[in-house]
């Protein structure tokens, strides 16, 4: 058996700050509940509405992709329309291998239930996509 004496980079013993070693000014404090108004947040991953072709019990047999993302090296960053790629194709769907069900924060508004669905599509490409359980709507989430 081998012993883990590897530390966390930065750890150690806590020091205290002398009045000397802030110059005045450096630190401002914040309200509680105020944000910085230098950083911006960005959602990450939002989901992609996309059309889907359903079969039985609303599972999907047919996906199609925004023109972007249907080509397998899609690694450009521009606009699909800038680029003049052809038109969304449907995409068959292989397997499905794996589906979940997210019904959460019922107590809002805009309650969330989805049914995910991990795929394969035609290409051996594997997405996740759900569908809007409240209004019916396929949505492709990107990074899952």
């Amino acid at each position: 058996m081998v012993a883990h004496t590897r530390k966390t980079p930065g750890a150690g013993p806590l020091r205290s700050i002398k009045p000397g070693d802030v110059k005045p000014g450096a630190i401002k404090p914040i309200a509680p509940g105020a944000v910085n108004q230098g950083t911006q947040f960005r959602p990450l991953n939002l989901p992609v509405p996309i059309e889907v072709v359903e079969g039985g019990m609303e599972r999907p047999v047919y996906v199609t992709l925004p023109p972007a993302s249907s080509s397998r090296p899609a690694r450009s960053r521009r606009p699909a329309q800038a680029t003049g790629s052809p038109a969304a194709a449907s995409l068959a769907v292989t397997a499905i291998n794996d589906l979940w069900q997210v019904d959460d924060e019922w107590w809002r508004e805009r309650p969330i239930s989805r049914r995910y669905y991990q795929i394969t599509i035609q290409d051996d490409r594997r997405l996740t996509i759900f569908r809007d359980q409240l209004n019916g709507d396929w949505y492709w989430q990107r990074g899952g």
